[in-house]
């Protein structure tokens, strides 16, 4: 009984972090960072979860609906950069601290053949036709991004949002 006790007087507070993807290509990338990047140490709890898509609004506003009765530590949500961000959905979501995180160029897919060194194609429809065939299965899976975008590759990048990513997840 004592021994119990004791380990949880030893009990270290977890810090939580939620990471929103715009659909869900971007929540099966963030769980295969996840399984990369997140030390598992009981220092953080890591979540990802997916938006139903939609304008950056629509997809602060599903976090805000529902993610708001968890208290969360930090909060980030990665959106494609193929629809601008409008003033009012910055404001808004540093007002309720949550990090704002852009795949560049256009989109997910797009960003992700940029670190592979490939051309991004100029829209985000021709972005996912030239990067899921390459995957190993579909792009809604966590597994099929690990073949090309192993640990290695993924911290050779100096893309913005994946540098933060990463930096967000080992934390």
């Amino acid at each position: 009984m004592a021994r119990q006790r004791k380990r949880r007087d030893l009990r270290v507070k977890q810090s939580t972090l939620l990471v929103v993807g715009e659909g869900a290509h971007e929540r099966a990338f963030l769980e295969h960072m996840k399984q990369l990047y997140d030390r598992r140490d009981n220092q953080q709890r890591l979540t990802v979860k997916a938006a139903d898509g939609g304008s950056p609004g629509d997809v602060l506003r599903v976090v805000r609906k529902r993610y708001q009765h968890i208290d969360y530590d930090r909060r980030v949500i990665l959106l494609d950069a193929d629809v601008p961000i409008p003033r009012q959905v910055e404001d808004d979501a540093r007002r309720l601290d949550i990090v704002l995180l852009l795949s560049q160029p256009i989109c997910l897919e797009g960003m992700l053949l940029d670190v592979l060194g490939q051309r991004a194609p100029g829209t985000a429809k021709a972005c996912k036709s030239c990067l899921h065939p390459q995957l190993t299965g579909p792009p809604t899976e966590r597994s099929s991004y690990a073949g090309l975008f192993p640990k290695a590759v993924l911290d050779d990048t100096t893309k913005p949002a994946i540098v933060e990513l990463r930096r967000m997840m080992r934390h």
